[in-house]
């Protein structure tokens, strides 16, 4: 009987598991990664270096509505990286917030009204 029972429980979570759509894995990681983005100043480029692997996996994964802006945010952080503490370039990368918080907004709102989730925003 718990061979059947452990068949059954293997069979509903192996369906369960499939019928997770693309978006719907999405979601879940931009769960993950909603907790994980507080604290990230937009006008500091520096900050965006602490989000870099998960904005990476997010731009892999995302729908096409804002694969793109993964992409502005994901550029940007690798140049922050880049940067280290370079104050010269971190200071030329400030002014480049303004696209970055463009690309960002997109997300956001994508977020809220496609997965339910609340990204915090950049402040």
């Amino acid at each position: 009987m718990r061979t059947i029972a452990a068949a059954v429980t293997l069979l509903a979570t192996t369906a369960l598991l499939t019928s997770c759509t693309e978006e719907q894995a999405y979601c879940v990681d931009l769960a993950g990664y909603a907790a994980s983005a507080t604290g990230v100043d937009p006008t500091k480029p520096a900050d965006y270096v602490k989000i870099l692997d998960d904005a990476k996996k997010l731009q892999e994964s995302a729908p096409a509505d804002v694969k793109d802006d993964w992409a502005v945010v994901v550029k940007f952080a690798e140049q922050a990286q880049k940067a280290g503490s370079d104050r010269v370039e971190l200071a030329r990368l400030s002014k480049e917030t303004g696209t970055v918080l463009t690309a960002y907004k997109a997300i956001t709102t994508h977020a809220k009204d496609a997965c339910k989730v609340d990204v915090p925003a950049l402040n």
